[in-house]
């Protein structure tokens, strides 16, 4: 539960971010501010936290440790991953509560997630006994007399609508236009991205700021076509008929899975439509804030995460004592996992000798028998330093302490040690590589 408030936290951070930035674009292109609030929506599907422990492994497994003043990974874990207090809450109550929200969770994503697939396949049914229409267009046509606007339906292998009212009562140059609106939703995959924010709100249903994200995503993606038809040479006040028109004959835009002509704020549509201004181009500055956003959000959790990391095994605890050390044989498997708690805590799952010299000498090749090599072991141990002790220090420390106990082991580390080390039976090598 604390994981999921603090992404949906870090998740709204970035979209009042995608707001801001919206506004300051708001007289570019409507296509800029459409992947501005694509990339906020696609930022529920990625937790700063995965990014940050990317850079935790990476700071962890430098060759050497580097010395980090504390504020400064302190800081940066802040900012991406801020602590979340657990309450006073009695752990029984805080369990029934969960298992009620779990089943709310389930139950409105279960609904939208029917009522999507309804839709879409009753339009799938629909289109599939509408007889086709030769045209020159990059995708097949279909017409249908049922009360639908033109829009484009599929995603990876899209199908025009286009009803016989349209084909009827708008003129040559007025279904021109249509088309090349439709034609502008099959450029750009506008399908594909209302499919992922789609799922998104299938996902996160009870946030309400994430249907907010699809209002505005559907209101841009329209004026992004609207202004690709203007600019392609159509005449404003023809491609403005035509869209009153095809808006009086259906109801597409209701449909899941239709990019249509009809879609969006009908008002602000053709006030943008038939107004002399045209989009300003994106100037220098305003390009480098996007940029620097951009990166701040991809880098910032994996620097943060390298920084905390490199600290973590920098810091010298002095004398590590070891309270009790357990090692529980176990099958080897294609996973292993280390939780290292520095309050004196420390348990390995599935993980061999090999894995725990990984640990203590990162950037290491290792030599040995592979019958004491690769026998794998669940490690449970509790210690305590003088003072606050790095992971590595500690893995080294336990790394002593078993071999100390094996009389036939031994752990050679050097420096400057390449491919060339000897083969030893029943004895570890852990040669570091010379950087």
């Amino acid at each position: 539960m604390t994981g999921l408030a603090l992404h949906l936290w870090q998740s709204t951070v970035v979209l009042v971010a995608a707001w801001a930035l919206t506004r300051i674009c708001r007289r570019n292109a409507a296509e800029i501010r459409y992947w501005i609030w694509f990339c906020a929506s696609l930022k529920f599907l990625v937790p700063f936290s995965l990014l940050q422990q990317l850079g935790d492994y990476l700071g962890r497994s430098l060759p050497a440790p580097i010395t980090l003043a504390s504020t400064i990974f302190e800081t940066g874990s802040a900012i991406f991953v801020p602590a979340i207090g657990g309450g006073g809450l009695d752990h029984s109550v805080l369990s029934i509560v969960a298992a009620g929200a779990v089943t709310i969770w389930v139950s409105g994503s279960a609904f939208l997630l029917w009522r999507w697939w309804s839709q879409w396949r009753a339009m799938h049914s629909m289109l599939a006994s509408a007889p086709g229409l030769p045209m020159d267009f990059p995708v097949p046509v279909r017409v249908t007399s049922a009360g639908l606007t033109p829009g484009v339906f599929g995603v990876f292998k899209p199908v025009l609508i286009l009803p016989h009212a349209v084909m009827h009562e708008l003129s040559a140059s007025q279904i021109q236009a249509v088309l090349a609106h439709e034609m502008c939703h099959i450029r750009r995959r506008d399908n594909l991205t209302a499919a992922i924010h789609k799922l998104i709100e299938v996902i996160f249903w009870f946030h309400p700021l994430v249907w907010w994200i699809g209002a505005n995503m559907l209101r841009e993606r329209e004026a992004a076509c609207d202004e690709s038809v203007i600019e392609d040479g159509h005449e404003q006040v023809v491609y403005a008929e035509s869209l009153l028109h095809v808006c009086r004959l259906g109801v597409t835009a209701r449909f899941a899975g239709v990019a249509a002509s009809s879609g969006g704020d009908l008002k602000q549509r053709m006030t943008s439509i038939l107004s002399p201004e045209r989009a300003s181009p994106m100037d220098q500055p305003r390009a480098l804030l996007l940029l620097m956003t951009a990166m701040a959000l991809c880098y910032g959790p994996v620097l943060a995460g390298v920084a905390s990391g490199a600290a973590r095994q920098s810091s010298d605890g002095g004398q590590i004592t070891f309270e009790a050390i357990t090692l529980t044989p176990t099958h080897p498997g294609w996973w292993h996992d280390a939780r290292f708690d520095p309050a004196g805590q420390l348990t390995l799952d599935n993980v061999s000798l090999r894995n725990l010299i990984a640990l203590a000498y990162p950037a290491s090749h290792v030599n040995g028998d592979p019958e004491l090599m690769n026998v794998y072991y669940t490690i449970h141990a509790r210690w305590h330093s003088e003072s606050e002790a790095s992971e590595r220090s500690v893995y080294r420390e336990l790394l002593k302490n078993i071999l100390q106990t094996n009389s036939n082991l031994q752990l050679y580390v050097k420096k400057d040690c390449d491919t060339g080390c000897d083969f030893m039976p029943g004895v570890l090598v852990a040669g570091r590589v010379h950087l």
